[in-house]
């Protein structure tokens, strides 16, 4: 089976091919551009890496979010383009979960987005070699409220990506970035979805709808 799995889901980018849920090529980047504007040019050097066909996908994988409101938006709606295109299935993933599995190792995890002003995305798991128990469920939450969670685990560890201005707020976390090519393995994490209803999971409202509910009380 051929997988084609698409993050774009903050300021990293991690795209991936997987033939039985192993790495045929991947490209993961740190550097600070609009997805828009390379994620189908990766998409293709995938391709010309493997000398793969896109016909010959038979499944799309994509982190639907939490993340960047823009990020997660562009990765669900390249991969629902490219499974209506291809007549092929549409699976989704945590954004969260995918960085919990580029970890890589055993034990209580809990990956974490910046969410401003001292909130943050988060979710904590308990990571086995090809297994996992969600301990706690995606969520917008204050750091303060997920140190919390925490500690009442005798051991576990943040999983953040470094150049994350919360970062400032932590003394102690693993840099973690996304690695989509590995999430195969945990194939539980992986919910198959219907291409025209799949919508990016935000886990909050934007500010701008925000500021409208805020203007618009009644």
């Amino acid at each position: 089976m051929i997988s084609l799995l698409i993050d774009t889901s903050n300021r990293p980018l991690s795209v991936a091919l997987n033939r039985d849920g192993f790495t045929l090529a991947e490209i993961n980047t740190t550097v600070k551009k609009t997805h828009s504007a390379t994620v189908m040019d990766y998409i293709d050097k995938l391709f010309r890496m493997t000398e793969l066909k896109k016909n010959d996908i038979d499944r799309i994988i994509v982190a639907k979010g939490p993340g960047s409101y823009t990020g997660v938006r562009i990765g669900v709606t390249v991969a629902k383009t490219l499974a209506f295109a291809l007549g092929t299935k549409l699976y989704s993933v945590s954004s969260l979960f995918v960085v919990a599995a580029s970890y890589s190792k055993e034990g209580i995890v809990a990956p974490l987005f910046d969410a401003r002003r001292g909130n943050v995305f988060g979710a904590v798991y308990n990571m086995k070699p090809d297994s996992f128990t969600e301990e706690v469920a995606p969520a917008h939450m204050s750091l303060k409220d997920l140190q919390t969670k925490l500690s009442s685990y005798e051991s576990s560890v943040i999983l953040l990506d470094g150049q994350e201005n919360i970062s400032a707020n932590l003394e102690d976390f693993v840099h973690t970035v996304p690695r989509i090519s590995l999430i195969e393995q945990f194939e539980t994490a992986l919910e198959e979805e219907d291409i025209h209803s799949l919508v990016p999971e935000y886990l909050r409202i934007s500010e701008a709808e925000r500021n409208w509910m805020e203007q618009n009380k009644s």
